[in-house]
């Protein structure tokens, strides 16, 4: 479809591009000539929106978690995506890897080890936790699973199964608003659907920016570990550049070849080096943190859920607020690609594969590699505390390869697995963007305008760069959090509507 239009000959929805384009240029431009200004402003925005939604971000999530639980073992669950006749386009694995890449991006990478470190080194105060103490250790672990576990995963779940239920009930388009279907009803105004995909467009874009940010932010610290005389600046511009052009190359490709075989690529490096972690390292301690981490994710889940003891706390703010944030922001444009790609599954496969397994997969590999950075944080605390707070979060897991004695192969083998999250995660989230900005789409709807995807992952980069250049992981944070504030909204509605699929199914679905 994309390839028969010229580059100014966009297959474009007028009315939902041009609104959000022009105010994410006009971001892009602010920035460029005061810098300064902008981190401000959207500092004092982010403030604002923490003060007054956190309680709305924390009961929303649990409210999702519930609702995945819920629907996963009820009759809804044997519905078939698509209709009784359909049949998948993806292997199971190839689809596992899809989702896998497509959702965690670099997050499980870059915060695997700083997360948890910090909670060791500066516990919240409403746990009364003595810093850097074995206490400090088991709740640092199940905050860090709490944070990107099941919750999150439900986060793009309900969004994703929503959408997935009404895209293939007949020749829809993909919008974000057929996820809300039953509040809009059958016949919604072009006003409220583009409404609703202007907003959520903005919140990808902003949290998009803010991973992005993280990735290169990583990435330089494991060349600068690797190359100490570089220079950040123009580094992190080489990177981010390289990493546009992969992803704008890949994409081109299509979701059966580039997305596909990239995905494949990435969960072959993520085992190999969660293997070679274990097996390198000690083995035991490592297995006795991944259960330390599960067992102490229980133990706070429904305090952390719901803020029970936390409410208006700054540790709240700036993780658990902080982490769902950014998952929600994501979370409806990830979840067009996650509902198309799910042709002719049925709700619990997609359940499972959406939220079960890659959940199960991220918390090993932060027990994993959380519990080896607070074993090492336990020995040395001053030594990682001053890295913490002189050479950034980015520094971490390149210090906990230094103490295990494997620094250059795990640091290179990170440095690529890095580079390849963020470009299989880019590739489908451009994917989503080009398929929810097109006028008309084709017959196949694996297939999107190129150009599109050239457009959003070059506006994506510019603001990630900017962001990270004038003010580090702040900048990530206060992206990610300002994107997930609209969304919060949407997903608000889809929640409702996932709900009242699940309570009438024959009301709203076809057979």
């Amino acid at each position: 479809m994309g390839k028969e239009n010229s580059f100014f000959n966009l297959n474009i929805r007028n009315w939902f591009f041009w609104p959000s384009f022009i105010l994410l240029i006009l971001s892009v431009f602010f920035s460029l000539i005061l810098p300064t200004g902008l981190i401000d402003f959207l500092r004092t925005i982010q403030g604002f929106i923490l003060q007054n939604f956190s309680i709305g971000f924390s009961w929303l999530s649990f409210g999702m978690t519930i609702l995945c639980l819920v629907i996963f073992i009820s009759p809804l669950g044997n519905k078939r995506i698509g209709g009784i006749n359909a049949k998948p386009r993806l292997r199971r694995l190839s689809w596992f890897a899809i989702v896998l890449c497509t959702t965690i991006a670099v997050g499980i990478l870059f915060w695997g080890s700083a997360e948890p470190l910090s909670h060791f080194l500066f516990p919240p105060s409403f746990k009364a936790i003595d810093a850097k103490t074995a206490a400090a250790t088991g709740f640092s672990l199940g905050a860090l699973f709490f944070h990107w576990g099941y919750t999150p995963y439900a986060i793009y779940v309900v969004p994703a199964l929503s959408f997935a239920l009404f895209y293939y009930q007949g020749s829809n388009n993909p919008t974000i608003s057929l996820a809300v279907s039953p509040l809009l009803g059958s016949k919604p105004k072009n006003s409220w659907m583009n409404l609703i995909d202007s907003i959520s467009l903005f919140a990808l874009v902003t949290g998009m920016a803010g991973a992005l940010g993280a990735g290169v932010l990583s990435l330089s610290g494991g060349f600068l570990k690797l190359y100490p005389s570089w220079d950040m600046t123009i580094l992190s511009g080489i990177i981010t550049l390289i990493i546009l052009l992969t992803f704008v190359i890949s994409s081109s490709t299509g979701i059966e070849k580039g997305i596909k075989n990239l995905s494949l690529v990435n969960l072959f490096f993520f085992f190999l080096i969660a293997i070679l972690f274990v097996l390198l390292g000690d083995s035991m301690k490592i297995i006795d943190s991944v259960f330390l981490g599960f067992r102490e994710y229980g133990r706070n889940f429904l305090d952390l859920s719901l803020q029970l003891s936390g409410s208006g706390d700054e540790w709240t703010f700036d993780w658990s607020v902080f982490n769902f944030a950014m998952w929600m922001a994501w979370a409806p444009v990830t979840a067009l690609f996650l509902g198309k790609i799910a042709y002719g599954r049925t709700v619990r496969e997609f359940l499972l594969f959406n939220w079960i397994l890659p959940a199960t997969f991220c918390l090993i590999w932060m027990g994993i590699f959380g519990g080896t950075t607070l074993d090492f944080a336990f020995v040395y605390p001053e030594l990682y505390q001053n890295l913490f707070e002189t050479s950034g979060p980015e520094s971490i897991i390149y210090q906990v390869f230094d103490d295990m004695g494997h620094f250059k192969l795990f640091a290179r083998l990170f440095i690529f697995a890095i580079f390849l999250s963020y470009v299989t995660a880019a590739d489908s989230s451009t994917d989503a963007l080009a398929s929810l900005s097109m006028k008309k789409v084709g017959k196949d709807p694996f297939q999107t305008d190129s150009n599109l995807k050239i457009i959003w992952g070059t506006l994506i980069a510019f603001m990630a760069w900017i962001m990270i250049m004038f003010s580090g992981i702040d900048g990530v944070r206060i992206l990610s959090v300002i994107g997930g504030l609209p969304a919060l909204f949407y997903l608000l509605l889809v929640f409702v509507s996932l709900f009242l699929i699940w309570l009438n199914p024959s009301r709203y679905l076809k057979d």
